[in-house]
């Protein structure tokens, strides 16, 4: 009877998590999401350079808010309309942190892929991870065409003040080979500038135009950048 006992409780223990924790590592890649870069107000861009600073990234247990899928428009008290992520009601949770790579990188968006390192973490239930970038956090060079008219812009280099929370990333971390894929959507980011917008200049981009808030709203929305687990073939 007490060996039932005991193996019943371990089973609960193990159902809960409390002893199928396993430490291990996994490699970490960056990469764009292929696809044509068309902004939302029609104009085509081709880039020219792309340079992501990347700081830090976090793995939490806690699922993401954030869903995928057109943009709601809201007011902004600077004067203009802008699309903002959509997210369920409530608040995110980060819940028990699972894993982290705390190793900085530059990483050029313009190339297949580029591996990041190493992380260290523990098995069980992940839910979203946290992204933090470095200082120079993302610059985008290129030129926009729309019918006749073409812009050549750089927007000059953009971090957001605080790390971006809730990225999605659902997976059952156990120990079987494999790696975390973090993909940056570069058209989405793009999908809020209008390049008519570009107040005093384009190249460098006008910090204080609506053209500049686009970008920088891109830069910070959690659903522009897409995690997924990629199991050893």
């Amino acid at each position: 009877m007490k060996r039932v006992a005991l193996l019943l409780v371990s089973l609960s223990l193990a159902a809960c998590g409390g002893t199928a924790q396993t430490r291990r590592t996994f490699p970490v890649v960056v990469s764009t999401v292929p696809g044509p870069l068309v902004t939302d107000s029609g104009w085509a861009v081709t880039l020219s350079s792309a340079q992501l600073s990347l700081a830090s990234v976090r793995f939490f247990s806690g699922e993401a808010l954030v869903r995928r899928g057109p943009l709601p428009w809201r007011f902004d008290p600077l004067g203009w309309l802008v699309p903002s992520a959509w997210a369920h009601p409530g608040h995110y949770v980060p819940g028990a942190a699972m894993g982290e790579l705390l190793q900085p990188l530059t990483v050029d968006l313009l190339a297949a892929e580029t591996p990041w390192g190493t992380a260290d973490g523990v098995t069980g239930t992940y839910g979203s991870l946290q992204l933090s970038l470095g200082a120079e956090g993302l610059r985008l060079k290129g030129t926009a065409t729309k019918g006749a008219d073409s812009v050549v812009f750089d927007t000059g280099s953009f971090a957001p003040p605080a790390a971006i929370e809730g990225v999605p990333f659902s997976h059952v971390m156990d120990t079987s080979a494999g790696r975390v894929r973090v993909a940056v959507d570069l058209a989405a980011i793009l999908s809020r500038v209008d390049f008519a917008l570009v107040g005093s200049g384009a190249d460098p981009l006008d910090p204080a135009s609506p053209a500049f808030n686009g970008f920088a709203r891109g830069v910070e929305d959690s659903s522009v950048y897409h995690a997924t687990w990629e199991a050893a073939e």
